[in-house]
């Protein structure tokens, strides 16, 4: 979209509620969710959800990466069981070709306590024969880090449940165990036995392959009732962008032509600050409800700008600033939000690009 979609104001309308004035801090996780959002039972998106395990036998353009490690599907009472086993110095992964951008998992697991280890992989890449992204772990030992989030081939443990003392206990050993997956934007939640056991945003990825993990070592594990409820992938919409920088004489006054929609979906502001700030503003100060979110330099530069993001769930919004949550974030707003952009003159400040991060067809 050029430049003359963009409307340039010679008035800033105020966003925000008095006391909602947002300012950068560091790194912190946000906190775990209670429980499922409501839309994922809606008829809707249960017409989405596809069984792959619906015979005797694994689906055919399924494939082991790693291992070597044996899979095989039994009908238990006339029910597909997908088994994995092996003990071999590698992971094997069992792997649906499908990729996928949001999305919920569900499924159960089981494995004894001496059943070695595994996990389930999601949003991963196949590289020389290893599955490499982000995996739910499937851990039966006394640690009890079962539904927690690490990164294979990669960062390791990103989200552990060190300190989720509900959700070391929620996993029992050598029965069946509920996993529910939800993958939104860059938020990871996942659930056992109904226990929340992690709530994450990362920006590492937000696309890729689910596989089925046998870890190296003896390994013996079991999953059963796997639904897969595909909700689409997430297209970025550029509304801004700009090869020349700002007069800083006449500071910033930019309104974004599109408003910020309640629901999950993400606007990002790539701007460059070498003095003073800028100030994002959401909604409406003086009718309500509103945000604003000031911004100081330094921040980025010409040839790298910073990136200022706002994520909307259907429970909260979030904002990170290259990358770093600020906290305290902004409240849970309601209804679509104006968005405006402002610089006051003599700010030394560009902004180089705004996209959109709209819902999917099926989470809007």
């Amino acid at each position: 979209m050029d430049t003359a979609a963009l409307l340039v104001t010679s008035i800033l309308l105020t966003a925000g509620t008095p006391g909602q004035d947002g300012t950068f801090a560091p790194m912190s996780g946000p906190s775990v969710d209670a429980g499922p959002d409501w839309w994922w039972r809606s008829p809707v998106v249960e017409r989405h959800r596809r069984r792959p395990w619906s015979g005797g036998s694994i689906p055919e353009d399924w494939r082991v990466v790693g291992g070597p490690a044996d899979y095989s599907i039994d009908l238990v009472d006339g029910e597909p069981v997908l088994l994995g086993s092996g003990d071999a110095d590698r992971n094997a992964f069992l792997v649906d070709p499908t990729v996928m951008g949001d999305f919920l998992l569900e499924c159960e697991v089981r494995i004894a306590s001496d059943g070695g280890n595994s996990g389930i992989q999601i949003r991963s890449d196949v590289v020389d024969d290893r599955m490499v992204g982000y995996q739910i772990e499937i851990d039966p030992s006394t640690r009890g880090w079962s539904g927690g989030l690490y990164e294979e081939g990669g960062r390791g443990w990103i989200r552990s449940l060190a300190d989720n003392l509900d959700g070391r206990a929620a996993f029992v050993p050598g029965r069946w165990n509920r996993y529910e997956i939800l993958a939104v934007g860059p938020r990871i939640r996942s659930w056992v036995n109904g226990v929340p056991t992690v709530d994450h945003i990362d920006f590492e990825s937000d696309r890729g392959l689910i596989g089925f993990q046998v870890h190296s070592g003896r390994c013996e594990v079991a999953w059963r009732r796997l639904a897969v409820t595909d909700l689409g992938f997430r297209e970025r919409v550029v509304f801004f962008e700009s090869d020349r920088p700002d007069d800083p004489a006449r500071g910033i006054d930019l309104v974004v032509p599109q408003p910020f929609p309640d629901g999950p979906s993400a606007v990002v502001v790539e701007a460059s600050i070498a003095t003073g700030s800028i100030r994002i503003e959401l909604g409406d100060a003086e009718l309500g409800p509103g945000y604003r979110l000031t911004v100081p330099a330094p921040l980025g530069d010409d040839d790298v700008p910073g990136r200022i993001e706002f994520w909307r769930f259907r429970d909260r919004m979030r904002v990170f600033v290259d990358g770093a949550p600020l906290e305290p974030g902004p409240p849970d707003l309601e209804g679509d939000l104006a968005i405006r952009v402002h610089a006051e003159p003599g700010v030394l400040a560009r902004i180089h690009r705004s996209v959109a991060h709209p819902p999917t067809a099926l989470e809007r």
